[in-house]
């Protein structure tokens, strides 16, 4: 699949001290979660309905999720392939999201982590896995 074809584009990953800011972009008309794609997304990450998460509705990730922005959903997926991938018990891991320029679908993700490598293959399996499941 072209760049051009996928709804989410990662533009820009930078690592950071403890975090990696994701400059990323998605189709202007598919700004947004579904349902449909949240019921995906679950199926194969269950614990994602169940992340904390600061929003206007609730304080998990499962009271949005059906609606909330695609980099919302990339930021949460990132998480939850990284602890996924085991490594230190005791980690914690953090994340946001912010639009930058909502109106042409661009935003900013950050998320820490506790082994750069892991969280990059994350960000690029999430950004796959969005991708597939908002084509079909």
């Amino acid at each position: 699949m072209t760049d051009a074809a996928r709804p989410l584009r990662i533009d820009a990953l930078t690592v950071q001290p403890g975090r990696i800011v994701c400059e990323v972009s998605v189709d202007p008309a598919r700004r947004y979660t579904t349902p449909k794609l949240a019921a995906s997304m679950c199926e194969d990450h269950p614990s994602l309905a169940s992340h904390a998460c600061v929003n206007d509705e609730g304080d998990t990730f499962g009271c949005v999720i059906g609606h909330t922005s695609v980099p919302h959903l990339l930021e949460h997926l990132v998480i939850d392939m990284q602890v996924r991938a085991g490594g230190r018990s005791d980690a914690t891991f953090v994340g946001t999201t912010e639009w930058t320029d909502e109106a042409q679908g661009f935003a900013t993700v950050q998320v820490s982590f506790t082994d750069d490598l892991v969280a990059l293959r994350a960000f690029r399996d999430a950004a796959e896995k969005i991708n597939g499941a908002m084509l079909k």
